[in-house]
């Protein structure tokens, strides 16, 4: 049983309530229910199960279109084409090629994913606010979670902000302009940092049962640290104390702890995690949405792990990302070789694969000019070839590693209900030792080693004597400030949409002659125009509303 105060009957309830959920932005189909203050919100439980609407919406966080824009554009994930399958008119190719366009599905979801959590929190706070108006609730019951869906809210407009940068700023659901505005980043970012400085300090500190699932303080000083950390990008002004004020009281409270065991954060029963501040309670029956799993895995893994659906065989990750990993780093794993299949779990599957029987897959269907024919072996490891072929057309249908960072259970679905950490304490280390490196511009300061070397301490590493270094994806060997955190980062946060933002703060997400496949040659010179840290208002939300702008560049 999963310890979140979010019962099964209470997610379920929740998904009911959201069909309430209204677009400003005039993104859904408009839904009536019976559901009104007059029969419903009168007891603490109701109040709670209300609130279920506020967090389905999370449910798209595990794999979805907001995953694929913060991972796909970076050095650790691809899709290749392999000859039918993964083409999608070329979406996948363009977006880590960084040739997207505003006709691009992925952009008009990630929208969606945003607005759709920001206008549920609205409806709710509006619903509460009433209630007090009308006398139904005391102020000081709805004042928590008011401030609760506050901090919903700034999450949802966090992620907008970052991918889109200027968007509408929406806060009152009863007198939304149906057509709204486009607003600056640095509008909507004042203006959320000013929401939630206000709305954290009065969220629970409690860290149990009642608050698992949900944003408590310590989420909210998390989302509030993850601002401030990008703040120089978002509004022109760094703002590293207030980054590492953030962390501070998450790491001083006393109530996270690192596990032990890394891959403790990723099982399938991971609810129980120290490291944990805020997690998506998943299920596979009851709460699904986070197949990463089928996206990754080949068809015959099918056989691995006796699923009851067929894997899709595209996403994996890079050669040079892959590699970034040090053999006897307990995060990478090992490959299988073509006597066993992996012995240790990793964030990869990589190498040659088995049936649960212990028979090694063979592919009838496969490409001939595999390097290793029928044989299955993810990322062709031990064969001196490339992992990754090429994007397509003709990438072979075992290339590249794939990704195994949360357990696959044995005979299970198309849905994990592996519970998904937003935000951990190992993140929050790594936050504040960059803010301390930024702040003091030595690579050798001591209090950002130490929060670096706890996290490389328990992947079994050597510890850092310098946070400078050549960044993993850098064919050239150029030694880069704060590289060796940098790529630490990555190995720590490896497909947790953390590396975009990363790559952005560092000033090398534009240089894409370091990373991107198929650019293998140093000698060339191919960088990306800086319009492309934001990605553009998919063409359907400017025709349905006339009052939005399109960002510079397209």
């Amino acid at each position: 049983m999963k310890k979140t105060l979010f019962s099964i009957r209470t997610i379920l309830f929740g998904v009911l309530v959201a069909a309430l959920s209204q677009s400003c932005t005039k993104l859904d189909e408009e839904l009536f229910s019976e559901v009104t203050p007059d029969n419903f919100f009168k007891t603490e439980e109701e109040f709670i199960s209300a609130l279920g609407s506020a967090y389905t919406q999370f449910g798209g966080w595990g794999a979805g279109d907001l995953q694929n824009l913060q991972e796909f554009t970076t050095d650790e994930m691809a899709a290749p084409t392999r000859g039918q399958d993964w083409d999608d008119g070329g979406q996948w190719r363009r977006l880590h090629l960084h040739a997207w366009t505003k006709e691009d599905g992925v952009m008009s979801g990630a929208w969606n994913f945003g607005f759709g959590g920001v206008n549920t929190a609205n409806r709710l706070i509006f619903q509460f606010q009433s209630l007090v108006t009308s006398g139904q609730v005391k102020q000081e019951v709805a004042d928590a979670y008011v401030a609760e869906l506050q901090a919903v809210r700034g999450f949802f407009y966090w992620q907008l902000i970052d991918v889109y940068g200027n968007v509408p700023l929406v806060t009152d659901f009863a007198n939304a302009e149906a057509t709204p505005a486009t607003k600056t980043r640095l509008e909507v970012y004042n203006w959320l940092i000013t929401d939630l400085e206000a709305a954290v300090p009065k969220l629970s500190k409690a860290v149990d049962g009642t608050t698992y699932g949900r944003m408590n303080y310590y989420a909210g000083q998390a989302l509030l640290a993850k601002l401030y950390l990008n703040a120089k990008i978002y509004s022109g002004t760094a703002q590293y104390d207030k980054a590492i004020a953030a962390c501070d009281a998450i790491i001083n409270s006393g109530k996270y702890n690192l596990e032990s065991n890394f891959f403790k954060n990723f099982n399938t029963d991971n609810s129980g995690s120290k490291e944990f501040i805020f997690a998506i309670p998943y299920d596979k029956v009851f709460f699904q949405g986070f197949n990463l799993h089928m996206q990754s895995l080949s068809y015959l893994s099918q056989q691995t792990y006796n699923l009851t659906a067929q894997p899709w065989n595209g996403f994996c990750s890079l050669e040079e990302f892959y590699n970034s990993f040090e053999d006897k780093d307990v995060r990478k794993g090992e490959p299988g070789t073509l006597t066993s299949p992996a012995l240790k779990r990793g964030t990869f599957i990589a190498g040659y694969q088995y049936s649960s029987n212990g028979a090694i897959l063979s592919d009838d269907g496969a490409d001939l000019t595999d390097p290793d024919g029928k044989q299955l072996n993810f990322g062709s490891i031990g064969t001196g070839k490339p992992q990754i072929n090429e994007l397509g057309p003709q990438a072979w249908r075992q290339a590249g590693v794939r990704i195994g960072k949360w357990e696959i259970a044995v005979g299970g679905t198309d849905n994990l209900s592996n519970d998904y950490a937003v935000f951990r304490l190992g993140d929050v280390l790594l936050m504040k030792a960059e803010a301390l490196w930024r702040k003091s511009g030595s690579a050798t300061d001591a209090a950002a080693l130490a929060l670096v070397n706890q996290i490389r301490a328990r992947a079994g590493v050597a510890n850092l004597t310098t946070l400078d270094g050549k960044l993993s994806f850098d064919l050239s060997g150029a030694v880069v400030p704060g590289g060796e955190l940098f790529n630490e980062m990555g190995r720590e946060m490896a497909f947790e949409k953390n590396k975009r933002q990363a790559m952005i703060r560092w000033g090398v997400f534009t240089d894409v002659t370091k990373w991107m496949l198929p650019a293998k040659n140093v000698g060339d010179i191919w960088k990306t125009d800086a319009y492309l840290t934001l990605f553009p208002v998919h063409k359907d939300k400017l025709a349905a509303n006339p009052n939005l702008k399109q960002n510079p560049g397209y």
